[in-house]
């Protein structure tokens, strides 16, 4: 096992990605966001997401508290929001799926963070998925952003 890797959280990813991508295939990204949605009201209820949160909060949660990166970069342009994940852990879990071509429906590196990031600007809009960038040391995640 690699130093810092949390061999059980791969592991999780992995099987539920895997799962949804062999029963649902494409349709499998509703059931990524549902999913998140949970995830986050489940936070909540745990008291780790609260009201009025900033950015600089979400990014405590996500690197000093989930432990899921070395740093995050938030940048909201107007028309989209872009999510740089610097250093991402769970190596093993964005290896294994990049091997087997498997589509990252339930991932804390998408979904969750749009899920709370909508939530923190009391879901004045939505993000949609447009583009996920992949490099050994980062993961660029742009949403485009939809008013509601």
């Amino acid at each position: 096992m690699r130093k810092g890797e949390n061999i059980l959280l791969s592991a999780l990813y992995y099987g539920i990605n895997k799962a949804i991508s062999e029963v649902l295939g494409p349709g499998g990204m509703v059931l990524g966001r549902r999913a998140s949605k949970e995830m986050v009201n489940f936070l909540k209820d745990e008291g780790i997401l609260k009201e009025n949160m900033s950015i600089e909060d979400i990014k405590n949660l996500y690197v000093n508290e989930f432990e899921l990166s070395e740093d995050l970069s938030i940048e909201d342009t107007g028309k989209e929001v872009i999510f740089t994940i610097i250093k991402p852990t769970l190596k093993m879990y964005r290896e294994k799926m990049n091997d087997e071509h498997i589509e990252p429906y339930v991932s804390p590196f998408i979904y969750l963070l749009a899920d709370i990031y909508e939530k923190i600007n009391d879901r004045k809009f939505k993000l949609t998925l447009k583009q996920v960038e992949s490099q050994p040391d980062c993961i660029k995640v742009i949403f485009k952003k939809i008013c509601t």
